[in-house]
C-alpha cells in the first residue's frame, strides 16, 4: 500500500472551479455514499425501481429495450398463429408479459433486469449496492445461476420470450467505485442473496426487502464507524438497537439511547466525512485510496512516515481553511494536542470542514445530503411519543430476518437466531428478545429441548 497526500493535487483538483473557488465537490477522488447535496434532487425511498438496474450492473449488462410490437413480431417467427388471430395473439402477449404502462412484468430475474430506473439517484444507489455489498464476481455467478435455473424451470412459451430479451455489454468507464468502509454486514450478504435467489417465490417476495435491509445496515454501520475515525473496525458491527413495532418502550431502554438517537447524530455528519475523505485522497500518482481505518493501518506499517503524513494533512487543511472566506467561526477551531500526530491532524481537518458547513449558507446543502438517507430510514422508524422516533422491526421484517437467518436448517437455537440478527446489524435488548420469544411461541415456532432457557429452538419458517 502506498499513500502520498499532495497539496498541489488538492489545489489543482476538481474541488475548485475554474476561478479557484472551493466547491466541495466529492466523488472524483473518493466515493463514500450515493447521496447528493442538491435540495431539489429526488431522494431514493423505494428500491423496487432500481432492482433491474442493480441486477444489470452486477452482470455489466445494459438491456436492449423491447416493445410489445417488437416482441410479438419476434414470437411470430417461431409460433404458428391461425388466420385472423393476430390481434388476439398481440393482446395475449401484452396481457401476459407487460403491465398497463407497457413495461415488462417482473415475472423472473431476466424480465426484472429489463426494468430500468427512472431517476439518476436510483442509478447511484444501484452502483453503490454493487460496489459495497459482496464481491462482484461472486454476485455475478449467483445471478447468472439463478437466471439459468429459472429458465430451465419455466414453460415453453415463457422461454421463447426470454430468448428475445437481449442485453448489450455495458461499456467500461473510468468512474471510481464506491469505497467499502465496513465488511461486517457485507459478509452475510452473499449468503442471504444466494438463499433468496434460489427460489422464484422468494425473489418476488424478498429481494427488495433484502436490499432494503442491507442498504440501511451498511450505510448505518459506515456512518457509525466514521464517527470513530481511525479507531473504526471494518469487521465488527457497532450495536444499533431496534425495538418491536408493538411493544412498549421508554427512554431508559437501549433502543432509545443506542438506536435512532445514536444513528441520527452520526448521519447528520455524513457529508463532512465525505468531504474530508475526498480531500485526504488528493494524492500523488501511484497512491491507494484510503479511509480513516486504512490510514491507521498504513501508519502502523510505516511508522517512520507518520510525521510527514501529519504535516501533509496540516498543509492541505491550511489550504482548505484559507479558501473559506465566509466562516469567521472557523478561527475558533484549534488543533488538539494528541500523542498521535496523524489522528490530531485528521480531526482538525474534519472539524474545520464540519464547522464551515454548520455556520455558513452551505448548511442547507449539508443537511440535504443526510436527509436523503433519513428519508429512506423511515421504513424502519416509528414515532414513540415523547421518546421521538425509534428504530423498529415490524412483524413482516421480523419474519424476513428470521427466514434469512435460519435458511434451510430445520431449526436453530433461539440465542443463535439473535446472533444472526446482529450479524446483519440488528440488535435487540433483553426486553425485545423476550417479546420476540413470545411472538414465536404464538406462531408455534419454539421448540424446547429442556427446561433450560438456552435450550429453546426456533423452527424454520416455511
Amino acid at each position: 500500500m502506498e499513500y502520498s497526500l499532495s497539496g498541489t493535487e488538492f489545489i489543482n483538483g476538481k474541488m475548485f472551479d475554474s476561478n479557484g473557488k472551493l466547491t466541495h465537490k466529492t466523488g472524483n477522488r473518493f466515493k463514500l455514499f450515493p447521496f447528493v447535496t442538491h435540495p431539489n434532487s429526488v431522494p431514493v425511498e423505494d428500491l423496487s425501481q432500481l432492482i433491474g438496474t442493480y441486477l444489470c450492473k452486477i452482470e455489466d449488462q445494459k438491456p436492449v429495450e423491447i416493445t410489445v410490437a417488437d416482441l410479438v413480431e419476434k414470437l411470430k417467427s417461431e409460433t404458428e398463429i391461425e388466420a385472423g388471430q393476430d390481434a388476439l395473439f398481440y393482446e395475449t402477449v401484452k396481457q401476459l408479459f407487460f403491465d398497463s404502462e407497457k413495461q415488462l412484468r417482473p415475472l423472473n430475474l431476466q424480465m426484472l433486469s429489463h426494468i430500468s430506473h427512472k431517476e439518476v439517484g436510483e442509478e447511484k444507489v444501484a452502483d453503490f449496492l454493487v460496489d459495497v455489498l459482496g464481491e462482484k464476481e461472486n454476485l455475478k455467478k449467483l445471478v447468472s445461476e439463478a437466471k439459468q435455473n429459472e429458465f430451465n424451470a419455466t414453460n415453453v412459451f415463457e422461454r421463447l420470450v426470454l430468448k428475445y430479451l437481449l442485453c448489450d455489454k455495458e461499456k467500461k468507464d473510468d468512474k471510481i467505485p464506491y469505497y467499502r468502509v465496513v465488511n461486517a454486514v457485507t459478509q452475510q450478504f452473499e449468503s442471504d442473496l444466494k438463499y433468496v435467489l434460489s427460489n422464484q417465490n422468494r425473489v418476488r417476495e424478498y429481494l427488495i426487502s433484502l436490499l432494503d435491509l442491507y442498504f440501511f445496515s451498511y450505510t448505518a454501520q459506515t456512518s457509525l464507524q466514521l464517527e470513530r475515525f481511525m479507531d473504526g473496525e471494518r469487521e465488527e458491527n457497532i450495536p444499533l438497537y431496534f425495538c418491536l413495532d408493538w411493544e412498549k418502550t421508554s427512554q431508559s431502554r437501549q433502543c432509545y439511547t443506542y438506536g435512532w438517537q445514536k444513528l441520527q447524530y452520526a448521519v447528520k455528519k455524513m457529508f463532512a466525512h465525505a468531504v474530508t475523505l475526498e480531500i485526504l485522497n488528493h494524492t500523488e500518482s501511484g497512491s491507494d485510496k484510503i479511509d480513516y481505518i486504512a490510514l491507521k493501518k498504513y501508519i502502523s506499517e510505516n511508522p517512520d512516515h507518520e510525521k510527514e503524513i501529519a504535516q501533509k494533512i496540516d498543509e492541505v487543511t491550511d489550504l482548505y481553511r484559507s479558501s473559506i472566506t465566509d466562516c469567521s467561526v472557523m478561527n475558533e477551531i484549534k488543533k488538539t494536542d494528541d500523542d498521535d500526530a496523524v489522528r490530531a491532524s485528521v480531526r482538525y481537518l474534519f472539524d474545520s470542514v464540519k464547522c464551515q458547513f454548520e455556520n455558513t449558507g452551505r448548511s442547507k446543502a449539508y443537511n440535504s445530503y443526510a436527509i436523503k438517507f433519513e428519508l429512506f430510514c423511515h421504513k424502519f422508524l416509528k414515532s414513540r411519543g415523547r421518546s421521538g422516533r425509534m428504530l423498529v422491526l415490524s412483524e413482516e421484517t421480523l419474519i424476513f430476518l428470521t427466514k434469512i437467518s435460519i435458511k434451510e436448517h430445520e431449526q436453530m437455537r433461539l440465542k443463535d437466531v439473535f446472533d444472526e440478527f446482529e450479524k446483519r446489524g440488528v440488535f435487540l435488548d433483553n426486553i425485545s428478545k423476550e417479546q420476540v420469544t413470545i411472538y414465536f411461541e404464538k406462531l408455534n415456532l419454539i421448540e424446547k429441548k429442556s427446561d433450560n432457557g438456552d435450550a429453546k429452538y426456533v423452527k424454520r419458517i416455511l
